[in-house]
C-alpha cells in the first residue's frame, strides 16, 4: 500500500519541479515613450495666428506678415530670438516661458520655409 502512496507523490513532486526549474522569462521592458513630433502647424495655428493671420499675411495694428519677401532682410537666428524674447513696445510677446525650444526652432523653420 505504500507503494501505491508514493510513486504518485514522487511523480507530481517531479512534474511540479521539472515546470519551476525551467528559465525565468526576462521581464518585459517598459517601452521606451517615442518624443513627440512638433506640429508647427498647429503651433502657429494657436500661438500666431492671431497677430501674424491664418496665411502670414499679417494683421492691421497686430502683426506684420510672414511672408518671404518680409522676412528676406532677417536670418533664422533672427527670426528665432523675436519669437523667444518678443519685440519690446509691441504685441510680440515672448514666448520662451510658453513653448520649448524644439517648438520654437519648428515654428522658426515653419514660418521661414512657408511659401507665400
Amino acid at each position: 500500500m505504500p507503494s501505491r502512496i508514493i510513486l504518485p507523490v514522487i511523480i507530481i513532486g517531479g512534474l511540479l519541479l521539472t515546470s519551476c526549474g525551467g528559465q525565468e522569462a526576462a521581464p518585459t521592458p517598459a517601452p521606451t515613450p517615442q518624443p513627440s513630433a512638433v506640429d508647427a502647424e498647429e503651433l502657429y495655428t494657436t500661438n500666431c495666428a492671431l497677430c501674424h493671420g491664418a496665411e502670414q499675411q499679417g494683421v492691421s495694428d497686430l502683426g506684420p506678415a510672414l511672408t518671404s519677401e518680409s522676412l528676406a532682410a532677417l536670418s533664422d537666428t533672427e527670426i528665432r530670438d523675436t519669437i523667444s524674447e518678443g519685440r519690446p513696445n509691441t504685441a510680440m510677446a515672448p514666448f520662451k516661458g510658453t513653448l520649448s525650444p524644439e517648438e520654437i526652432d519648428a515654428l522658426t523653420q515653419s514660418i521661414t520655409s512657408t511659401p507665400h
